[in-house]
C-alpha cells in the first residue's frame, strides 16, 4: 500500500488505526522462576494524553516488563502496519522512554535477561530493613526496607519503580528524589533471601512542624508524616499484603518521637477502606480502645479524645471516623451493648454539620435536617460496608486506653 493510500485509509477508517493505550500496554513482572505474571495499567493519560489512545498503528501491542528482583525494565513495541512518522502524533516507544530510566532495554530480550542475571549476582537491597517489619502470609515471608535515595543503586531502583505511580494512581506524579524529606519504602517477598522480590512500595514526606517557641528553643523537632503514594503490584493484590504493609509501617512510625501525626495525601476509595479497616482493627486488638467501655459520652470527652488521638498520631478526621465506626460496630455486633442509637446518630450528625456548616447554614431548618439525615444514612451504610469484612481476634478482655 502506498503512503497516500495509507493516509486515505486512515482518514476514512480512523478506528482501524487507533488503539486504546490502556489495552495496548501489556505489563509483566517476571519472577525468580522465570514465570511472567501479566497485569494491565489503570491509567495511561499521563503518558499518552487524556483520550488514552494512540493513532497511527494497526494491531498495536506495547510490552513493558520488569524483573521482580531488580525491577529492570524491558520495552518492546509491535504492530502489523504503521503510518508515516510525520502522520503519527505520538510514537509509543519514544514517549514511554521519556518516563523510564536510561538502563531500560528496548527490543533485545536476550540482552535484558543477561543484564538481569548480572544484576542478581550477590544482589543486596539498597537500603535498611525496617525494624519489626517481618511477617508471614500464605506461606511466604516478607520484609520492608527503607531505600537509600542518596545511593546510586537506591536512586536507580526508584527510577525503575516510579512509572507505576502514573499508571496506577489517578493524578499521580513523580516525587523529587533529591529532596531529603522524601522516604521510599519497598515491600519485599524474602522467602528466597538471595533473590528478594518486589511486592509494592510507598513514598512518604516528612513535613517539619513548628512546635512552639519553647520547644523550638530546646531543639525539639516535630514532624508530620504524609503517605503520598502507595502501590501493591496487581500480581500480588487480593492477598492482604497492602494491609500488612500499611500496618507495619504505621507501627514503626509510632515509635518515632519526632512524629506527631501520620496522614494520607488524597487517598482513593480502596486505600481509604484499607486504612479504615487496619486502623480500626489495630486500635481494638492492641487494646488502645476498649469497645466494652466506649460510648458517646467517652467519645465526646475532649481530654480522652486528645490523649488517644495524639498518642496514636491520628489526624482529627480519621480518628472521629474511627470512633463513629466503633460505636456502630458495637451497636450491631456486641450483645448488651448499652448504647443509645439516637445519641450515636446525633454524635455523627454533629461532625457532618460542622464539616458542611457553611452550605447548611443557608438552608431553612426542615431542609437542613433532611440533608443531614440523608448524609447520615449514606455514611452509616458506607461504614457498614467498610466494617463487613472486619474480623476481630478473640482473646482476653480488652484493657483501658493506653496513653
Amino acid at each position: 500500500m502506498s503512503d497516500q493510500a495509507n493516509i486515505t485509509a486512515a482518514s476514512l477508517s480512523p478506528e482501524r488505526w487507533t488503539a486504546s493505550s490502556n489495552e495496548a500496554l501489556q505489563m509483566f513482572v517476571t519472577d525468580t522462576r522465570g514465570a511472567a505474571k501479566p497485569f494491565q495499567p489503570v491509567f495511561t493519560y499521563p503518558i499518552f494524553g487524556d483520550s488514552e489512545s494512540i493513532f497511527g498503528f494497526q494491531d498495536l501491542v506495547i510490552f513493558l516488563c520488569f524483573d521482580s528482583v531488580t525491577f529492570l525494565p524491558f520495552l518492546n513495541v509491535k504492530f502489523s502496519a504503521k503510518l508515516k512518522d510525520e502522520d503519527i502524533e505520538v510514537d509509543p516507544k519514544t514517549k514511554l522512554l521519556e518516563y523510564l530510566p536510561e538502563l531500560t532495554i528496548y527490543k533485545d530480550e536476550a540482552k535484558w535477561r543477561d543484564l538481569i542475571e548480572e544484576e542478581q549476582v550477590g544482589y543486596k537491597i539498597p537500603g535498611d530493613k525496617v525494624e519489626g517489619s517481618d511477617f508471614e502470609k500464605n506461606g511466604e515471608k516478607y520484609e520492608i526496607y527503607r531505600i537509600d535515595l542518596n545511593s546510586v543503586k537506591g536512586l536507580e531502583l526508584h527510577k525503575r519503580l516510579q512509572i507505576l505511580v502514573l499508571l496506577f494512581i489517578e493524578a499521580g506524579s513523580y516525587i523529587d528524589s533529591e529532596d531529603p524529606l522524601w522516604d521510599l519504602y519497598v515491600l519485599y517477598r524474602v522467602s528466597n533471601t538471595e533473590l528478594p522480590e518486589i511486592v509494592g512500595f510507598t513514598t512518604a514526606y516528612n513535613y517539619w512542624k513548628y512546635p512552639g517557641f519553647e520547644k523550638f528553643d530546646q531543639g525539639i523537632v516535630q514532624l508530620r508524616k504524609k503517605i503520598s503514594q502507595f502501590i501493591v503490584l496487581p500480581t500480588d493484590q487480593g492477598n492482604g499484603l497492602g494491609a500488612e504493609f500499611y500496618l507495619r509501617l504505621y507501627k514503626y512510625w509510632l515509635k518515632d518521637e519526632r512524629l506527631i501525626e501520620i496522614v494520607i495525601e488524597d487517598p482513593n476509595e480502596s486505600f481509604d477502606d484499607l486504612r479504615d479497616r487496619v486502623d480500626f482493627t489495630r486500635l481494638v486488638e492492641e487494646e488502645v480502645i476498649d469497645l466494652k467501655e466506649l460510648n458517646v459520652e467517652l467519645a465526646s470527652d475532649s481530654k480522652w479524645y486528645s490523649q488517644v488521638k495524639n498518642h496514636e498520631k491520628l489526624e482529627k478526621r480519621q480518628f472521629l471516623r474511627l470512633l463513629e465506626m466503633m460505636l456502630l460496630y458495637k451497636l450491631t455486633k456486641i450483645p448488651n451493648h448499652g448504647l443509645d442509637k439516637k445519641l450515636i446518630r446525633l454524635f455523627i450528625k454533629k461532625r457532618l454539620y460542622e464539616k458542611n456548616k457553611e452550605a447548611l447554614a443557608t438552608l431553612d431548618e426542615p431542609t437542613r435536617l433532611d440533608k443531614l439525615q440523608t448524609a447520615y444514612h449514606s455514611l452509616e451504610q458506607d461504614y457498614y460496608r467498610i466494617l463487613e469484612p472486619v474480623k476481630l481476634l478473640s482473646g482476653p478482655p480488652l484493657k483501658k486506653v493506653k496513653v
